[in-house]
């Protein structure tokens, strides 16, 4: 049975969706969710200007990351200064502090490699580290490297963003379908987000109920993250929706019904599979 964790959470300026301090027990390392309308708050926070590594983050329209940065910086929250000049399209920090005995220069480096190799390799968003750090791990560093991104991806995860890769946790996941109207759509649940899987195609043709998602399906256009082929338009990443039905309206357009739609590989639906079984 895996272990109990505990964790403590201070809302600094009393507002659940503000400035958040996480701090797992035992660890020394503290995590700091900073909106960036709240960045010069954020600064008057003790202890807030040690090393560490920090993600900038742009949420779609069901509060997935959607676009995603690296970074690491050995004084804490002033180096996001230079990117809240030069980088438009992120809205939240969040960022990753221990103290300076934790985390040494080569624990810092190899933490920010290793953590955009993961982001790369996940495609779930687009990340905007253009570039790999010329950073070579030390093998003597690597396990205390994986064992710190092991917390970076476990808190990530209690703020509902997800890290890793679909193919991390499809391997004993039963994949689901639809193929209504010619359309073919793959799909995992996990019984808080449905995934629609890359390579899944997406009928352009009809629109959504929800402006939102058509949005959000014109910006992955753009972007490169949804291509035409031939006839068909298909999803190049991985993406996360808060219900079936967001999942099956994003693919199939209109209004549907997701519990219905998702199906499993002998034709039982997502409501018989989860809510009737």
């Amino acid at each position: 049975m895996p272990a109990s964790k505990k964790l403590e959470i201070i809302y600094h300026n009393g507002q659940p969706d503000g400035i958040r301090l996480i701090r797992r027990h035992l660890s020394t390392v503290t995590t700091y969710v900073i909106p960036r309308t709240m960045l010069a708050d954020a600064k008057n926070i003790s202890g807030i200007n040690r090393p560490g590594i920090y993600y900038l983050i742009n949420e779609d329209a069901d509060n997935n990351i959607a676009q995603l940065y690296v970074g690491q910086t050995r004084n804490g929250i002033t180096r996001l200064d230079d990117h809240n000049r030069s980088k438009d399209f992120w809205n939240k920090a969040i960022m990753f502090l221990a103290d300076n005995k934790t985390f040494s220069l080569d624990i810092i480096s190899g933490l920010e490699e290793y953590a955009i190799s993961k982001a790369w390799a996940s495609k779930r968003y687009t990340v905007e580290n253009s570039v790999k750090p010329k950073y070579e791990i030390d093998e003597y560093d690597l396990v205390s490297i994986e064992e710190i991104y092991d917390e970076v991806k476990f808190i990530m995860a209690t703020l509902g963003y997800k890290m890793d890769s679909v193919g991390e946790n499809t391997a004993n996941t039963q994949i689901l379908h639809t193929t209504r109207n010619g359309i073919k759509a793959l799909g995992i649940y996990t019984g808080e987000k449905f995934d629609v899987l890359e390579g899944s195609e997406i009928n352009m043709s009809k629109e959504v109920h929800l402006p939102k998602y058509n949005k959000q399906r014109n910006d992955l256009v753009a972007q490169g993250k949804i291509i035409q082929e031939n006839s068909k338009y298909i999803l190049q990443i991985t993406l996360s929706f808060n219900t079936p039905s967001g999942a099956s309206d994003f693919v199939l357009g209109g209004s549907t019904n997701g519990w219905t739609e998702w199906k499993d590989s002998k034709g039982k639906t997502l409501d018989a599979l989860f809510r009737k079984s």
